[in-house]
């Protein structure tokens, strides 16, 4: 029996968990499968907010038992050209992400592709159904539209900013200490005097990048 923490766990709302909840004991599952695909496609997303990036060492790991598909040589040869860890983990999320939003639309959409301009009698689509209904399938509801309002990241997909990583590289204390500066108005002047002391730059530098950390701070909430 599935259980509202369940869904909590992997990202819903109190709310939404129990409008899910309500639909499957209702006997529609679409609104239960929904949330497990959007789940399921985020899951594979790289975690950005690692000191190290942690995919990097369970593809290294992976490659080196033989798992086809990573190209662990072309991965060595760009950190020891020198590439920024972060830098690259940005990459690859990117193409992740749009990887995960054709998905979505193909799942949507199986023949939205092909252009063929089919009648909607004889469009294809995706449905679900439990072993209790067989019969009873109900067509998914569209994935997309959905897909990077639940960027666990809080940014829509949107690429992380060099000073939003810089700051969550900080230790605990000043990283803090950052923040609740950035969130007073009143103090712009103190926050840009702090990131300059543990991150450096310019004063003008460190102005900017207050700014650009209070809007991203704000979106993250």
């Amino acid at each position: 029996m599935i259980v509202p923490e369940q869904l909590q766990s992997i990202g819903l709302s109190p709310k939404a968990a129990e409008r899910a909840l309500q639909s499957l004991q209702g006997g529609d599952l679409r609104g239960f499968v929904h949330e497990l695909l959007l789940h399921g496609l985020w899951s594979d997303v790289i975690d950005e907010a690692q000191p190290r990036p942690q995919w990097m060492e369970r593809w290294q790991q992976l490659a080196a038992t033989g798992f086809p598909i990573i190209d662990a040589a072309a991965l060595q040869r760009l950190l020891d050209a020198g590439v920024d860890v972060h830098d690259l983990t940005g990459v690859v999320r990117s193409a992740q992400i749009l990887a995960i939003y054709n998905i979505a639309q193909l799942l949507d959409y199986p023949a939205l592709g092909l252009g063929w301009g089919l009648p909607e009698a004889a469009t294809p689509h995706l449905a679900c159904a439990s072993e209790a209904a067989p019969d009873a399938a109900q067509r998914l509801h569209a994935l997309a539209p959905e897909l990077l309002s639940r960027d666990p990241a809080g940014r829509f997909g949107e690429p992380r900013p060099l000073v939003l990583r810089q700051w969550q590289a900080l230790p605990a204390e000043p990283r803090e200490h950052i923040r609740a500066l950035v969130q007073e108005d009143n103090h712009r002047a103190q926050a840009a005097a702090l990131w300059k002391q543990h991150v450096g730059g310019e004063l003008r530098a460190c102005l900017d990048a207050v700014a650009v950390l209070k809007d991203a701070l704000q979106e993250i909430r």
